[in-house]
């Protein structure tokens, strides 16, 4: 049987970015100042959280089983990077996002939209959420991997104990950090390769 070459191509990049994580050592990544005023709402370890997670965000949602079947309408992954109050740390996350292209072959979207917008349309087309706020709390991040079934990804301390399905694990090495118990209510199920890498929260 011939593998479908764009399988293959998802499959190379999926390696790729895991190993590009774990290569991320020695504690949080040193970000220059240029970079860190960049999302001027959070404070200094928030924003090298928020742009190593979304350095690993790509790979754990690579690893998500039966990716094709979480498209919308549209043919395209649409990821919705979240936020309260300030919008700037979103904006930089969707560039951040949209830039990628492509996760497993697959069209990658960004766009941001608040919490209350998500919150006031139950019928938001979405394949992935991503954080890009501090402290939004168990019940926001438990009601919308229930409510969509999809990856709620936030890059935070503390969020995935608090309900998120996916995060940061943040030791001598830096690695994505699952909340098994969540994924399963959320009906996510992870490749076996990606589990043996990332830390695990029951």
């Amino acid at each position: 049987m011939i593998a479908d070459p764009r399988l293959l191509a998802g499959t190379k990049q999926l390696a790729r970015l895991l190993c590009c994580l774990l290569s991320l050592t020695g504690g949080l990544v040193s970000l220059p100042p240029a970079a860190l005023a960049q999302t001027p709402t959070l404070w200094e370890e928030e924003q090298q959280r928020f742009r190593v997670g979304l350095k690993i965000f790509p790979a754990c949602l690579g690893a998500v089983e039966s990716l094709e079947d979480r498209l919308t309408s549209d043919g395209s992954l649409q990821v919705l990077v979240v936020y309260e109050g300030s919008d700037a740390a979103a904006r930089q996350a969707v560039t951040s996002l949209n830039g990628i292209g492509r996760v497993r072959g697959l069209t990658l979207n960004a766009k941001a939209l608040s919490v209350t917008a998500l919150d006031e349309d139950r019928e938001a087309e979405v394949s992935a959420i991503f954080v890009a706020s501090v402290g939004l709390g168990s019940r926001h991040l438990r009601a919308w991997s229930e409510r969509y079934q999809v990856l709620v990804f936030s890059p935070f301390d503390g969020e995935v104990e608090a309900g998120a399905v996916a995060g940061l694990y943040v030791a001598d090495r830096i690695l994505p950090y699952i909340n098994l118990t969540q994924a399963q209510r959320a009906r996510i199920r992870f490749k076996p390769f990606f589990l043996q890498v990332a830390r695990q929260h029951d």
